[in-house]
């Protein structure tokens, strides 16, 4: 359960944050019955200029990244099981839609190394986990990425792992969790 509220009335907002509420309101087409925009969404409103930036970056990866979209998935599976959030695991369907074979992301829910015959997969893996594991990239792995996806292609993928580290990290905080009828199969330890 997450430790936030609903969506505050609007009547009681300032103008910074209405402005943001009504942004989001077109963007979900109306006020969610829940209460509740949704994943990051509702950390990231609390602080509405944030909240802006926060979306504005994030659809730059739907719309702009040159990196093909399957792949991309596949990242933001591997920094969802790598920080075991079960709100971001929801990438690892676009995956599968997207191309990825759904033994790849058998594999990375379990925290295997995907077996696979694709190199851009499987140099998508090795880059993730090197990066989330706060590890230097070896030259080897380097040139690898830069021959696959090339300098843009490097900067887009390490700078999306970051963006969803940093999303990890919210819904953590905040103890987001997906409804009912979402994944629910990574644990969230607790601070000791």
């Amino acid at each position: 359960m997450s430790r936030l509220g609903p969506i505050p009335d609007p009547s009681t907002m300032d103008e910074v944050t209405k402005t943001e509420f009504d942004s989001l309101v077109r963007f979900y087409k109306g006020v969610p019955e829940s209460g509740y925009w949704g994943g990051p969404y509702d950390p990231w409103f609390r602080s509405p200029e944030l909240c802006h930036q926060m979306r504005t970056f994030g659809l730059w990866f739907w719309e702009k990244t040159s990196i093909d979209r399957g792949i991309v998935e596949l990242a933001i599976s591997v920094a969802a099981y790598y920080w075991q959030s079960n709100v971001e695991w929801t990438h690892a369907d676009r995956a599968v839609e997207y191309g990825i074979p759904q033994s790849v992301l058998d594999d990375v829910q379990i925290g295997n190394r995907p077996v696979s015959d694709r190199n851009d997969v499987l140099v998508t893996y090795d880059l993730s986990m090197t990066l989330l594991e706060g590890k230097s990239l070896s030259n080897d792995l380097y040139n690898k990425v830069i021959e696959l996806f090339g300098e843009r292609g490097l900067t887009e993928m390490s700078s999306l792992l970051g963006f969803y580290t940093m999303v990890a990290f919210q819904l953590r905080s905040f103890d987001v969790e997906p409804g009912s009828d979402g994944f629910h199969g990574f644990s969230r330890p607790e601070e000791t």
